[in-house]
């Protein structure tokens, strides 16, 4: 099945589209129609975002510095929004659907995405909302006072803090070594299977397994509502620890963190020394700093509290609500609510018609295609960059230049082919995807900027990335040769 990325409108075809580099990835029918419950108009009558064969674009933008220092307190207790976290998926995980009276599942779903939106906004507004222009607002004085050679050593100094993310790498890491050291652990991973013997590190592997579920079972397939958690489906770690086993064990989580930490807090030295009450400049640098360095433990550490369990919570309700209609004859399967609409599902439930199975089987197919392609980076209105044939120029993210095979990966569940100094090519990343910024050389991604996931990343794994190249997942093709350059944003494409 051919995809074609056409936007809906010819209104909309005058507008720059920029690939979300937050929802990065393809969603389905329901996920789609919850959202535009929440969607924003813009000034000119038009939708601030939009959907196209399941890719959420957006309005092109450049990230706004913060007019000046702001509140670290509010970064520093972001942790009580939780509450409100805590709260919503407990209304999801004992929703009991027999509660619901006729005539009364559209306001009760509703009231669901209200308390779900409620509880992610309040998060997000302590934590990215904060570190994003204040970080914004940190690299533009610290280059305007250093010059824009010291960018890197700007971008250096927001790194090496212990997060979520490669907590959960450095789990992974543990458990890969239990399977590089012992070869019949090793052939069950890679069989994509817990180890089964009484044998020791078998022993050893199932409990860090099980340690490991416990505490990030609730991690998702790229955030998607309708696939499987780690918890469901275990298939996606393994894979990770697959991909790890070959690593020595200098390249763990751990010592790229301490390396990224040794480096920043070198430059903190620096700049502690030259801050002697005198020097205002310096002095607000100081201050900004104090919000922009919780950059990577806001934004990764909030994604795991907020953003997994949320919609792994979600995930399980719709589910029960899917098993309802199978049991009522207006669905096949539980997951097949998934393919529906809200406006349908509630149809359904209060008996009002069902989707018919062919339908349901016709938008799984479509999918899984779309599923299958990378998106473009911009729709509508695109600029002609005037490049060099097979050269691409991005946002120079993390420094460093890498010579390997490009692997373009459309879905995070394709990049278990990933090899030990790879190119790791795809339309954006999110947290999900972290452990594998331990087996690449090297990232390209097609959308994102300075302090998006895959930048922030990259530099705590001190591997070099460029990330917002334009038409990257297209131009480059999967198995070709490349030299990616961190340092100055270009990606030379050698041969195919």
């Amino acid at each position: 099945m051919s995809v074609d990325f056409r936007l809906p409108s010819a209104a909309l075809e005058q507008i720059p589209w920029v690939h979300s580099d937050h929802f990065t990835a393809c969603i389905g029918p329901l996920e789609e129609s919850l959202r535009a419950l929440n969607a924003r108009i813009a000034g000119d009558g038009l939708p601030q975002g939009i959907y196209v064969n399941g890719y959420a674009y957006g309005r092109a933008f450049e990230m706004r510095p913060a007019d000046g220092p702001q509140d670290e307190s509010i970064v520093l207790g972001w942790r009580r929004t939780l509450e409100g976290v805590e709260a919503a998926v407990a209304t999801l995980d004992t929703f009991d659907p027999a509660s619901v009276l006729a005539g009364g599942w559209r306001e009760v779903l509703e009231a669901h995405e209200r308390e779900f939106w409620a509880a992610f906004g309040a998060v997000h507004r302590d934590t990215m909302g904060q570190v994003f222009p204040a970080s914004a607002l940190w690299v533009k004085l610290y280059a305007a006072r250093f010059g824009e050679g010291r960018r890197e050593d700007a971008l250096t100094m927001l790194g090496g803090f212990p997060n979520a993310s490669t907590q959960r790498a450095s789990a992974l890491w543990a458990l890969s070594r239990i399977a590089k050291d012992d070869a019949d652990v090793r052939a069950a991973v890679e069989a994509d299977a817990l180890p089964s013997s009484d044998g020791e590190a078998a022993i050893a592997f199932r409990a860090g397994f099980a340690a490991l579920l416990d505490g990030y079972g609730d991690t998702t397939n790229m955030h998607l509502l309708d696939m499987p958690t780690w918890r469901e489906d275990p298939t996606t770690p393994l894979r990770m620890i697959a991909a790890m086993t070959p690593q020595p064990d200098e390249q763990s989580p751990e010592a790229a963190e301490a390396r990224a930490a040794a480096r920043r807090e070198a430059l903190e030295a620096d700049l502690v020394a030259l801050d002697t009450g005198a020097d205002a400049e310096i002095t607000l640098l100081r201050e900004v700093y104090r919000v922009a360095r919780h950059l990577a433990p806001a934004s990764e550490d909030h994604n795991l509290l907020c953003d997994q369990r949320m919609i792994a919570a979600a995930h399980r309700c719709w589910l029960r609500l899917g098993g309802v209609l199978v049991e009522r004859g207006a669905l096949g399967a539980a997951d097949d609510v998934f393919y529906c609409t809200l406006d349908e599902v509630v149809a359904a439930l209060e008996g009002e018609g069902a989707v018919p199975a062919a339908e349901i089987a016709a938008r799984r197919e479509r999918q899984v295609a779309w599923r299958a392609v990378t998106p473009p980076s911009r729709l509508g209105v695109i600029e002609d960059e005037g490049l060099p044939p097979r050269t691409l120029r991005g946002v120079a993210a993390s420094k460093g230049v890498h010579r390997g095979r490009a692997r373009v990966i459309a879905a995070l569940d394709a990049a278990n082919g990933l090899e030990p100094g790879d190119v790791l090519v795809c339309a954006a990343t999110s947290p999900e995807w972290t452990p594998y910024f331990g087996v690449v050389g090297a990232l390209v991604t097609a959308s994102g900027g300075l302090l998006t996931h895959a930048a922030v990343v990259a530099r705590e794994f001190g591997i070099a990335a460029v990330v917002g190249a334009n038409g990257a997942t297209t131009a480059i093709p999967d198995g070709a040769m490349v030299i990616v350059d961190g340092s100055k944003g270009i990606v030379t494409i050698l041969d195919e």
